[in-house]
């Protein structure tokens, strides 16, 4: 069951989502969530990114508990779905590699620390693969994300967050997108939204009652790192 602020992420509509903030804050289990309600449609694809494939270990671990109930299996590089659906995990450690999903279709993308990514381009490349042919899936990108670097800049300013964002507000932004339309070749608009959720320790209750002394760490590293925890 989600907790409150995991549930406020997991209910957004828009096109991009990034749940970020101080280590805690239940981000990786809601991400892994995301991806877990159209599962029982049998076409529905979806793709897990880390900068790295092997920072992705971990993930991979937690997400065989998760998703242990649905009854998936981990093969290669994909979870596996009893109705057909299929998870996949994949990474951006180089400048190419975009290019191993381009004539994909995932209708969810999920991207884990973001930040890690230090190129805006690297990402609107990737999430180019993310679009829906399959009714009833609307195409989202997901992401979670520490705010380090080195990323962090472009982040900001792609989803208009401010240097010091409140952590008991949610940002959203939206613009209008012109193209071309390859059937009509008519000029369209659309509208993209964006939305920042905050995510601080105190909004995983969980943890803290699980493991009190996590707070006393993290209150450690705010002399070494008071940027990362303000």
């Amino acid at each position: 069951k989600p907790q409150a602020k995991q549930s406020l992420a997991l209910s957004r509509t828009e096109d991009e989502i990034v749940y970020g903030g101080a280590r805690g804050g239940g981000k990786t289990d809601a991400g892994q969530a995301f991806l877990l309600y159209d599962k029982n449609n049998p076409k529905y694809r979806a793709l897990v990114i880390r900068k790295n494939a092997t920072d992705l270990s971990d993930w991979i671990d937690r997400a065989k508990a998760m998703y242990k109930p649905s009854e998936a299996i981990f093969v290669g590089d994909s979870f596996r779905f009893p109705s057909g659906a299929i998870i996949r995990t994949g990474h951006l450690a180089d400048v190419d590699a975009f290019t191993k999903y381009q004539g994909h279709e995932y209708q969810k993308i999920l991207i884990e620390e973001l930040s890690h990514i230090p190129r805006k381009s690297d990402y609107k490349k990737l999430i180019g693969s993310c679009r829906s042919t399959v009714e009833g899936i609307k195409p989202q990108v997901f992401c979670t994300t520490n705010p380090d670097e080195p990323g962090l800049d472009w982040i900001k300013e792609h989803w208009g967050i401010p240097d010091s964002p409140d952590f008991d507000r949610i940002y959203t932004r939206q613009e209008v997108e012109e193209f071309l339309n390859p059937t009509t070749q008519l000029q369209q608009k659309v509208i993209r939204r964006y939305v920042f959720i905050p995510a601080k320790v105190e909004d995983n209750p969980i943890l803290i009652q699980k493991d009190p002394a996590y707070i006393g760490y993290l209150e450690s590293l705010k002399n070494d790192d008071k940027e990362l925890y303000d």
